[in-house]
């Protein structure tokens, strides 16, 4: 059985194009396929949400949809993936990539596409499939990632979660296939009460560190226990690194609960992309 694919879209904007790059890259690293996906949004076009629109105008979509595919596809060709697949589905981008999140190894989306608004925040796209993505997901922010010396680390947070094992295979998986170094951090408190005692909680924190991250001999491993805000220290860190590995819910998860505070604050101010790892339940596919 073929292995799963690593899924991206494509909408001609130069963030999914992006995408389409570091999705590219990651599949030729894993040893996956790529599968190149143009939503074309039909549904937006039913009048009243029942009358179709002229026949003329689909086919001027998919003409578009085709030209953003073969742009993405030479793209993708140019990272050493010349095979990718390509696939116009007539549904809505979210909708579209959500359903291949099913049987995908991962999802790559831009953290903003056509539609999006100034400023710093992902799209709807990326935060509707952050949200409700079936399988782990990435979201490319920044640009460091796609410079010639990029040799930043892969930097990751663990807060004692049983949940927290599988980000951290993810994270070491990723630092090795990248051959770069590996940040495991554990900022200890969001808000440390006045009357706490710092010292006891950072050597409790050291004590998890040590019992959690092991000493794999080919991944160099700095582990980093922080009196700070975990979500700001990521942000803060993510500067410098190539990626963030992160769980969709901490330790203060509830099923109900769809994405984390520190998944979301990351999403939207990340300074490097961003791999939400599924916490729930086992890995869509091998």
């Amino acid at each position: 059985m073929s292995p799963s694919p690593i899924v991206t879209g494509a909408d001609g904007s130069a963030e999914s194009l992006d995408a389409v790059r570091w999705a590219a890259r990651a599949a030729r690293l894993h040893g996956r396929p790529l599968e190149i996906r143009h939503a074309l949004d039909f549904p937006a076009l039913l009048a009243g949400g029942e009358v179709p629109p002229p026949e003329d105008m689909l086919d001027a979509l998919r003409a578009r949809g085709h030209r953003a595919l073969r742009t993405a596809q030479e793209l993708a060709g140019a990272q050493g993936m010349p095979d990718a697949v390509t696939r116009l589905d007539p549904d809505r981008a979210a909708q579209s990539l959500i359903e291949a999140s099913r049987t995908a190894a991962l999802l790559v989306v831009g953290a903003s596409g056509r539609g999006r608004c100034a400023g710093p925040l992902a799209g709807s796209v990326a935060a509707a499939i952050g949200t409700h993505g079936r399988c782990d997901t990435v979201v490319v922010r920044g640009d460091r990632w796609d410079e010639p010396d990029a040799d930043g680390p892969v930097v990751t947070g663990i807060d004692g979660s049983d949940t927290g094992r599988r980000v951290l295979a993810t994270a070491l998986a990723e630092a090795r296939a990248r051959e770069v170094p590996l940040v495991v951090l554990h900022a200890w408190a969001d808000e440390p009460p006045a009357e706490l005692d710092r010292q006891a909680v950072a050597e409790a924190g050291r004590r998890l560190l040590d019992a959690r991250v092991p000493d794999t001999g080919d991944v160099e491993v700095a582990r980093v226990v922080v009196p700070a805000h975990p979500r700001r220290e990521l942000v803060e860190r993510s500067a410098a690194a190539q990626l963030v590995v992160l769980g969709d819910r901490g330790r203060g998860g509830f099923p109900g609960l769809l994405l984390g505070s520190t998944a979301q604050a990351l999403l939207h101010n990340a300074g490097c992309p961003v791999l939400l790892v599924r916490t729930a339940g086992p890995p869509v596919r091998p």
